[in-house]
């Protein structure tokens, strides 16, 4: 689940790398059923995840990955609409019940 290679283009995630194995899993962004945790959740830490539910697959990564921020925006700008707009309500919530 969790990768240590993670590249990503216009139409898919690769990754590689994973503990104690070589396996190469491909996740395009059209197959991303959901998002979830950290900033997708508005935190300031914590585990990311993709889900690939065509594929029954998830990946995870942390901040503390090397370019996670722009590899975060990059699935937000890919994934479905729906997907994008679900996670921007999320973090709209927990910053309205932040400010109360």
């Amino acid at each position: 689940m969790l990768p240590y290679k993670i590249e990503a283009d216009d139409e898919k995630l690769v990754c590689s790398d994973f503990f104690l194995s070589n396996k190469i899993k491909t996740i395009y962004y059209e197959d991303i059923s959901s998002i979830s945790g950290g900033v997708f959740d508005n935190r300031i830490s914590g585990l990311m995840k993709v889900w690939d539910a065509s594929n029954n697959f998830a990946i995870g990564f942390y901040q503390r990955l090397t370019k996670s921020n722009k590899l975060a925006t990059i699935i937000l700008s890919k994934v479905k609409r729906e997907l994008y707009d679900q996670a921007l309500e999320r973090i709209k919530s927990r910053k309205s019940k932040k400010s109360k």
